[in-house]
């Protein structure tokens, strides 16, 4: 039980999958009193959500997470080789520039628990297991929830808001209504096992593979146990069949699609069978009650974006409700969790739908896909997480720049600085919302002072820590950038104002003189 188990806590999260803990993270280093609860006794086992974008790394880097020693207990994620039928190989790498985290990472989903887990118990808060949120009624101040626990004992938490991640099957969504209309892939199923293996099975088993034939698709991934994941999308020849696929099932669909007649399984664990579909709810908040995770949206588990997404719903959701809870920002800052976080999931459904092949189906033109992915380049990357923006959020406001950087709704990119951080993240990492301030001449002192007086006003109103980032050393709040390597990479070379979020993405862009634009959309957001 935590601390706080005795109490009734500000936000009650319902669900301890990576994407509750994240939120319970989130939550807690701000200082709001929070529980968290899952229904299973045990953590749940297995590899499940292997990849972990680059992204998504940067996201546990800003939420002080040791990811360094994360890093070193999975595999790197190298290469991803496509096998097109009676085509040659196409071996693209997966480093992507313009981060500290260039490459994905092949982990187990429960070591990305256990290491969340053990983060939050040092913020002071234990998992508590075994209790099931059966039922829930709000009021216009709290959450009623019952709980039952795993020997049957019943429980009453009165929470002031509820966050539900419980996965698909959600008593949370389900109490506040929310539609939850799937789109199945009929005809068509994924198996899938972790396993060591032999035989002719093509490219280097270091990296990640797909194959697509007239059979179906394969996706295979080095794990960090020595086993490799593979997934089959194939024909279902029975749709009652209930119950994990047995090995030979798995092995004859990996041969099938692969065409590696010798292949051979060994020392196989974690036979999963899965018949396709994306929901997305129809809305992420009622009241008092947030959705977030496989509880707002299940997509196929076909592109690795599953867990991703929902990390990222977490901290876009973190910060807004913790502000809110302690006073900061009114409950109006919700609205921008769903205006933000739901056409993502829906683009990445409707993506889902549109480039899965499962062996049902007029075949794709393998030709041509293999010629879209040669000249891909950056268009590329979007399974990474980085060129992800909110644009069109309420948050975002100001100018776009003229020319190289982030506009509004756009990532910050993490870069060296000195004075009061050694990086960029490292400063926007203590979760709270920063003003950088860039001077028309970075070594002209009046030039820095007019920053600085145009920064001050709305930020400080709103306690708004403002940076003003010179050439030179200065004085308390000056960041230096003898290299300009972080103007530069904020395209703001003749000087800018920039408010960014909590989360990393840029709420605010203006020239150096735009204060008063900068204090209006401080009071806006912060009001």
């Amino acid at each position: 039980m935590s601390a706080a188990a005795d109490t009734d806590p500000e936000v009650l999260v319902v669900g301890a999958g990576p994407v509750g803990l994240c939120t319970a993270i989130e939550l807690a280093r701000r200082g709001v009193r929070v529980r968290i609860v899952d229904r299973r006794v045990e953590p749940r086992p297995g590899t499940r959500a292997c990849t972990v974008w680059q992204r998504t790394l940067e996201v546990f880097d800003l939420m002080g997470l040791p990811v360094g020693a994360y890093l070193d207990s999975g595999v790197d994620y190298t290469h991803r080789t496509h096998h097109f039928a009676g085509l040659p190989p196409l071996v693209r790498p997966a480093d992507q520039p313009g981060t500290r985290y260039p490459r994905p990472l092949l982990i187990g989903q429960s070591q990305t628990e256990e290491m969340l887990t053990r983060h939050l118990a040092g913020l002071g808060v234990q998992v508590e297991r075994g209790l099931t949120a059966v039922a829930l009624e709000q009021g216009p101040a709290r959450v009623t929830v019952r709980l039952t626990g795993a020997d049957g004992t019943r429980h009453t938490v009165r929470a002031g808001w509820v966050v539900g991640a419980q996965g698909p099957h959600s008593t949370v969504r389900d109490a506040i209504g929310g539609s939850w209309e799937k789109r199945s892939c009929p005809g068509t199923q994924l198996l899938q096992i972790d396993a060591r293996w032999t035989g002719s099975l093509p490219g280097d088993p270091a990296h990640c593979h797909l194959f697509l034939s007239e059979a179906g698709s394969l996706g295979t991934a080095p794990l960090p146990d020595g086993r490799h994941r593979f997934y089959a999308g194939v024909a279902d020849p029975d749709p009652t069949r209930t119950g994990d696929p047995d090995v030979a099932e798995v092995l004859d669909a990996v041969r099938r699609v692969s065409g590696a007649s010798d292949l051979r399984f060994h020392d196989g664990r974690f036979n999963w069978r899965v018949r396709l579909y994306n929901a997305v709810a129809g809305r992420y908040r009622a009241g008092r009650c947030l959705l977030a995770g496989d509880s707002a949206h299940t997509v196929m588990p076909v592109t690795a974006q599953g867990m991703n997404t929902g990390v990222q719903d977490a901290f876009n959701l973190g910060w807004k409700l913790a502000a809110v809870v302690r006073g900061r920002a009114s409950a109006r800052l919700l609205d921008s969790y769903e205006a933000e976080r739901r056409p993502i999931a829906l683009a990445l459904a409707e993506r889902n739908e549109r480039t899965y092949w499962g062996g049902v189906g007029p075949v794709p033109p393998f030709e041509l896909l293999r010629s879209r992915l040669t000249g891909a380049g950056e268009a590329g990357t979007g399974h990474t997480g980085l060129p992800l923006a909110y644009p069109d959020s309420p948050l975002s406001a100001g100018t776009a720049p003229a020319a190289g950087g982030p506009g509004p709704g756009a990532r910050v990119p993490d870069v060296e600085a000195e004075g009061g951080a050694d990086r960029l993240f490292r400063l926007l990492g203590r979760g709270d919302w920063t003003v950088l301030a860039f001077p028309e001449d970075p070594s002209d002192p009046a030039a820095a002072e007019v920053a600085a007086k145009e920064a001050a006003a709305g930020a400080g109103r709103a306690g708004v820590p403002v940076h003003v980032v010179t050439g030179g050393r200065g004085p308390d709040g000056t960041l230096t950038d003898r290299s300009g390597a972080l103007r530069a990479s904020l395209g703001a070379e003749a000087g800018a104002l920039f408010l960014v979020r909590p989360d990393g993405y840029v709420s605010f862009r203006g020239a150096v003189r735009d204060g008063s634009a900068l204090d209006r959309h401080v009071t806006a957001v912060l009001s």
